[in-house]
């Protein structure tokens, strides 16, 4: 049976509400945050719990203020359920041209049900004037390669780059995994543990501070964006009121904070989301922070590690320090994008390049 089509209006602000005049229910919905129940939150997270093709970074409580939770529904349970963010590429300038992204989705298990909420999908951003969707899902194997396949058909493009990640069986034992390690892994873990440094999830405010302050610092160092300080406080209350969901977990060595890890479980997966270590000490405590996650995570009935990606042929820095722990490299579908409007997508790609050339110019 073909779901009715329910006619959703993108306003100018990227605000995404549903159209009243509508009677019945709503076989697919875009939802803005402004609209989120806590029932809807918790229909949403078992949904996630329920599919192997989920992401932490699906999770409402993961969006920002611009994120909707699009879904679509038969009889009345969720089949297909993705976080969108409205982005405007060509810059506010030009808000007419507009783009949904999906970061780590969308989420299906089923291979019919994919399709049918992309082609909705599509609708849907037709009738809205959108420039182009980008999805980038957790499809791996066989599911992936029959959904490029499919996409291809149906007009998605493969953009380039490559998306992978380390992943580790929880199936073994404890002291399996141990001694699955590499050497030198195991040998800075027992060394920690035997200088001192306790790994403990933290509890309070004053903590979440403490480890945002090493965080920013390392990001300073090398370089890189920092999540927002509100943003990431905002997931740490998220973990500590709700138990086994995942946690920050903090590395202490005489008291000195040494590091910290944030991990997060949805289904029977876990995954690493970002750390910062300490450069001061005789000790690193990053192997000790991963390998007291991963015996959280198989405490708390996960079947899986994943070291929240990978960089392939890169034998040096985060890449060489995840493959210590894992060497089963796990490949993603290629992030697709689908042209909705190619009007619209032309005059957003003339727009970047130029702003582009500009920033250059600048530099």
């Amino acid at each position: 049976m073909t779901p009715q089509r329910t006619a959703q209006v993108l306003e100018g602000s990227s605000r995404i509400s549903n159209n009243t005049h509508l009677v019945g229910r709503s076989d697919f919905q875009f939802i803005d945050r402004a609209q989120w129940s806590a029932p809807l939150l918790r229909e949403v997270g078992d949904f996630l719990d329920s599919q192997d093709t989920s992401h932490p970074f699906q999770w409402p409580q993961w969006s920002g203020e611009r994120m909707h939770v699009v879904l679509l529904r038969r009889r009345g349970k969720i089949q297909w359920l993705a976080q969108c963010g409205v982005t405007y590429p060509a810059s506010r300038l030009l808000r007419p041209i507009r783009v949904l992204s999906f970061n780590r989705g969308p989420v299906c298990d089923d291979f019919e049900l994919s399709e049918l909420g992309l082609r909705k999908l599509i609708d849907e951003a037709t009738g809205m004037g959108i420039a182009h969707i980008d999805i980038a899902p957790e499809w791996t194997g066989a599911f992936a390669e029959s959904a490029a396949t499919l996409l291809a058909r149906d007009g998605w493009q493969a953009l380039p780059g490559v998306r992978s990640t380390l992943r580790l069986s929880l199936s073994p034992t404890l002291d399996e995994l141990l001694a699955s390690f590499r050497k030198t892994t195991r040998y800075e873990i027992r060394r920690s543990m035997n200088e001192g440094i306790e790994v403990t999830a933290a509890r309070d405010e004053a903590e979440y501070q403490e480890f945002l302050r090493l965080y920013e610092e390392m990001a300073s160092q090398r370089k890189f964006s920092a999540e927002k300080a509100d943003f990431l406080i905002g997931i740490f209350r998220w973990l500590t009121g709700e138990q086994g969901r995942g946690g920050l977990f903090l590395a202490r060595e005489a008291e000195k904070l040494r590091g910290g890890a944030l991990v997060v479980r949805s289904g029977v997966r876990c995954w690493y989301i970002l750390g910062a270590t300490s450069k001061e000490g005789k000790l690193g405590a990053g192997h000790l922070l991963q390998w007291r996650a991963i015996q959280w995570a198989k405490e708390n009935g996960c079947l899986e590690y994943d070291f929240g990606g990978y960089r392939e042929g890169v034998n040096t820095g985060p890449a060489l320090f995840k493959k210590g722990f894992s060497d089963r490299v796990v490949h993603f579908l290629p992030t697709h994008r689908y042209v909705v409007s190619p009007a619209r997508h032309r005059a957003s790609e003339f727009v970047s390049r130029v702003r582009r050339s500009l920033q250059t110019s600048k530099s």
